[in-house]
């Protein structure tokens, strides 16, 4: 819109000036020509250079500066740990209630023979306390 406004206003002006100077005119007609001419060419050139636009720059802040974080060794430490262990089936000996011990053997002979019976004892899991040790290293802090 600026530019069609410049070119309208230039061209008026030069539509005012090309009118020659005649042999009476006074010298300052002469020069107010030359001026508005002047004057003419320089709103229209102004029209024409300014044609393509260009954003006024934007300024931002300096960027932040980076800390990287801080790393710190953690040394390496013993720990104690409850873990589930697998006890595999097994057969057991049924002992006798009290007083089936040595007078037993004695009795009816130390053969083995009516030491109790076997039982199967299946499979289970149980807890069991383990030390184990967790190595140093590098941990970030922060």
């Amino acid at each position: 819109m600026k530019k069609l406004v410049a070119i309208t206003v230039a061209a008026a002006v030069l539509a005012v000036a090309p009118f020659p100077a005649a042999a009476g005119d006074a010298e300052w007609a002469t020069a107010g020509k030359i001026l508005t001419g002047i004057i003419g060419v320089t709103i229209l050139g102004n029209a024409i250079a300014g044609a393509h636009y260009h954003p006024a720059p934007v300024y931002a802040p300096p960027p932040r500066v980076y800390y990287p974080p801080e790393e710190v060794w953690v040394p390496g430490r013993y720990e104690t740990r409850i873990e589930r262990r697998w006890v595999p089936g097994h057969w057991e000996i049924e002992r006798r209630g009290h007083g089936y011990g040595d007078d037993y053997k004695r009795r009816y002979g130390g053969n083995g023979k009516h030491r109790g019976r076997s039982i199967w004892v299946p499979g289970y899991y149980r807890d069991v306390e383990v030390t184990v040790w967790i190595p140093g290293r590098w941990e970030v802090r922060g």
